[in-house]
């Protein structure tokens, strides 16, 4: 089994939902101009229901998971500081 498929196979057991948004572009067209990144890294927030945070890793020949798996935390971590504090100001106001 290739590293991919390895991969792929983990990716099933570990999410239980459809990725929805992932990655892509993200930007806007307004008054004759646009502007677009590549967004590599998102969040979806919905007030009430919590966050959808999305980030990844490249998964090549040589890959150490456990490797991967630090510079995913990294990632996402400043998503995950920003939750925490929006709920602390939350729960004092």
């Amino acid at each position: 089994m290739s590293r991919v498929e390895e991969a792929r196979l983990l990716i099933k057991q570990i999410e239980s939902f459809d990725r929805g948004m992932y990655t892509g572009p993200v930007g806007f067209f307004g008054g004759g101009e646009s502007e677009f990144s590549v967004g590599i890294r998102s969040a979806l927030v919905e007030k009430g229901l919590g966050a959808l945070i999305y980030a990844g890793t490249g998964i090549v020949s040589g890959s150490n998971p456990s490797l991967e798996w630090n510079e995913l935390e990294l990632k996402i971590s400043q998503f995950t500081k920003s939750l925490e504090y929006d709920s602390v100001l939350q729960a004092i106001n």
